[in-house]
């Protein structure tokens, strides 16, 4: 969140001087440089009351510029085009790390597990004990990568791939999803919002782990680096009310963590 002592920027009118359309504008542009603000320093730097800030993000919030928490609001980012498996390999990779080592680690044997697409679900793979017996059903092609290394027993779902996301989607793959019960999910997210959940530009990837989550026994854990928190897709996987375990590096927001832990999903901070 901002530091309540920073200033507005140089030469800026006062924004109590504002009407609220300008007002308004003003609270977007700074939620979209520093992506979380606490309602107390708006309140400050706008010289208006919290009340006033409160409306005007409920304004912003219904417009979808924002998602509201206890004591502020947290930039709402659109992804309109589904990320390249390829070009997520590297991305946040020490974040990536610790969230999967602590992923690994919650996998008992004997288990049955869904896996989800993407590559922090391979990375949670790559994490296991090799002598670990348990059963994974995944539609993540990469999870072959990492097969000749493990003990785990593994269903890769057939289907129509896609090279994109690197797994097999379709109704084919959600199908046969339902000859499983899962004792836990992992799901790894692109997107995850306080209101929308985990949510996918891709129908097809959807309509797999949609049925995935429809069929775990257990928890539904989702693994997340904390800049993809925020960020909605238009095709929704998984509500957030389904939710019950958030992995996420320590780069999560306090209000944000708080909000969840309000959800009733349990946040694990690797």
């Amino acid at each position: 969140m901002a530091n309540a002592d920073e200033p507005m920027p140089a030469g800026q009118e006062p924004a109590g001087k504002l009407i609220p359309a300008e007002r308004r504008a003003r609270i977007a542009a700074l939620i979209g440089s520093r992506r979380s603000l606490r309602i107390s320093w708006l309140a400050e730097q706008l010289g208006v009351s919290e009340m006033t800030v409160r409306r005007d993000l409920e304004r912003l919030q219904l417009a979808g510029l924002l998602s509201r928490t206890h004591g502020g609001a947290i930039l709402k980012r659109r992804l309109v085009e589904e990320p390249l498996y390829v070009e997520n390999i590297a991305a946040h990779a020490e974040e990536k790390r610790r969230i999967t080592r602590a992923a690994a680690a919650m996998i008992q044997p004997g288990e049955t597990i869904f896996l989800g697409s993407g590559t922090t679900a391979v990375e949670v793979l790559r994490n296991l004990d090799p002598e670990l017996r348990a059963t994974i059903v995944t539609h993540n092609a990469g999870a072959l990568e990492v097969m000749d290394a493990l003990g785990i027993e593994l269903f890769l779902l057939g289907g129509s791939y896609r090279v994109q996301s690197n797994a097999t989607e379709g109704a084919a793959p959600a199908e046969l999803v339902g000859g499983f019960y899962a004792s836990k999910m992992f799901l790894g997210a692109d997107c995850l919002s306080l209101e929308e959940g985990v949510t996918t530009p891709s129908m097809g990837l959807a309509e797999v782990e949609r049925a995935m989550v429809r069929h775990t026994k257990g928890e539904v854990i989702v693994l997340v680096d904390s800049s993809k928190i925020g960020i909605v897709a238009d095709i929704a996987i998984c509500p957030i009310e389904r939710i019950d375990v958030v992995v996420v590096d320590d780069g999560i927001e306090d209000e944000v963590r708080s909000e969840l832990e309000d959800l009733g999903v349990r946040v694990l901070v690797a």
